[in-house]
């Protein structure tokens, strides 16, 4: 593509041509936006920024600064739009349009709908000869090359799986089944059945288009603030399995048209998946519970290991694997008192857990349930502060830790922990993948702590008594 030609008004520009110019375009402008707003001007500069304006509640009171960085913002704007309005001219001409209908290219949010529209819509070329052959319309619309299909295939896959998984959360605040299984399989079927609707085409090429399809729906969810990089990273292996499933069903219905199912048959899920989302509200499922064990042996009493497991004083070691990512980790504990009247607190590096004293029997087996709690994580996006649903509504919560001390024949103590802990994120056999391995990993950051206190105090014991 010539550089200068973006500038002109002459000719015409096709829907492959015209997307790609105007996605680089509304990338480079927002980082633009964003590098001048946080180098110059000390400020954040996000998407919603662009649509503040729109909001009914919004006041505008622009100081001298303020007007500085709008009028910056506005110039640097000029030839985005010179260029936006040229190669919308372009398209429009192409799809035998009224070139007046640029005009929409100022209007807020309908803007991005014209955009898209013209993305889709085929050159009038390509209209005349699906008419002339009594094509339908979707004949007439999807493009027939291998790359133009797969990437419409994926963009339309993705965008409905986001407005789907947003229904699901935003509106119900159900992670179930429907979220997790039948959407991803519905994106990589629906993926593949546009991609191989006019040509055949082979399951790796299906699969890999239901996964870019998955890709760009996770990218959209960090993009949009609606969940952070660490969560879709997690949710990404039983996404893309299942969409390639889906894909494969797909796939094989394009061998047979009786197999093949028809557009409103498949754009008719766009009701159907919903409806299952709020079943899922309405009828939940009975929350599980899940244990986790984890055990050592320290080379301490019992008394002397006791001694440190109730309390702890700031945990030095360095952080692992999960914490690095902005898993939430223990620092300290501490408690007031002694016995099931005890105030004990455990401070985490998100906040501080409150646990009421369950269960005390000196020296044998310590237990505490959870009575408040800070988020699980800190989450991983471009933005300062998000906010995440089954984060904020705590669907994963502990219910109690049990600490039991056995001492052992040769005088050292093995201390066993268990929590118990729900989940309402389904499946949850796949999630607890996740979880119990974060819990070990906290069980191991505390007990390695208990250990090297409770072997350092057994060694000043020992030289004591030798003195």
């Amino acid at each position: 593509m010539n550089f200068l030609r973006l500038f002109s008004f002459q000719g015409r520009a096709s829907r492959g041509t015209y997307a790609l110019a105007g996605t680089i375009g509304v990338l480079l402008k927002h980082n633009l936006d964003r590098f001048v707003a946080y180098k110059f001007f000390h400020r954040r500069w996000t998407v919603a920024n662009y649509l503040a304006p729109l909001w009914p509640t919004a006041h505008i009171d622009l100081t001298g600064d303020d007007k500085k960085f709008l009028l910056i913002i506005a110039l640097l704007s000029l030839p985005f739009i010179w260029i936006g309005i040229a190669m919308t001219v372009k398209r429009l001409r192409d799809v035998g349009a009224d070139a007046r209908y640029a005009l929409l290219f100022f209007v807020p949010l309908a803007n991005v709908l014209f955009f898209l529209t013209l993305c889709f819509l085929p050159s009038r070329e390509e209209q005349i000869t699906a008419e002339w052959r009594h094509t339908g319309f979707l004949e007439r619309w999807l493009p027939t090359s291998k790359w133009g299909s797969g990437a419409l295939a994926a963009v339309v896959s993705a965008t409905l799986g986001t407005i789907l998984s947003l229904w699901s959360v935003k509106f119900l605040g159900v992670y179930g089944y429907t979220l997790f299984l039948f959407i991803p399989f519905f994106m990589g079927y629906l993926a593949a059945w546009i991609y191989t609707y006019k040509e055949p085409r082979s399951w790796e090429q299906c699969a890999s288009v239901s996964l870019v399809s998955v890709l760009l729906s996770g990218l959209v969810m960090v993009g949009i603030a609606f969940e952070g990089m660490i969560c879709v990273f997690m949710a990404a292996p039983i996404a893309c399995l299942l969409a390639i499933c889906g894909a494969s069903l797909g796939y094989k219905t394009q061998e047979s048209r009786y197999l093949r199912a028809e557009p409103k048959a498949v754009f008719s899920l766009l009701l159907v998946i919903p409806l299952l989302a709020g079943a899922e509200l309405r009828a939940p499922l009975a929350t599980p519970q899940f244990k986790v064990h984890t055990s050592i042996e320290i080379s301490a009493s019992p008394s002397l290991v006791w001694q440190r497991i109730v309390a702890f004083p700031p945990i030095a070691e360095p952080l692992r694997w999960p914490f690095r990512l902005g898993i939430s980790y223990p620092m300290e504990a501490r408690l007031k008192g002694s016995g099931l009247t005890a105030d004990r607190e455990c401070v985490f590096s998100a906040g501080s857990f409150r646990e009421p004293i369950l269960a005390w029997e000196n020296e044998k087996h310590f237990a505490f349930g959870v009575a408040a709690e800070p988020l699980l994580m800190k989450e991983w996006s471009p933005y300062r502060n998000i906010h995440v649903r089954h984060l904020e509504d705590h669907d994963f919560k502990p219910q109690r830790a049990d600490f039991y001390l056995t001492r052992l024949a040769n005088g050292n103590t093995r201390l066993d922990g268990w929590t118990t802990y729900e989940n309402r994120m389904w499946p949850g056999t796949y999630w607890q993948l996740w979880t119990d391995a974060i819990i070990h990993e906290i069980h191991g950051r505390v007990f390695r702590q208990v250990k090297r206190l409770a072997e350092e105090d057994a060694a000043q014991a020992k030289l004591s008594a030798g003195r």
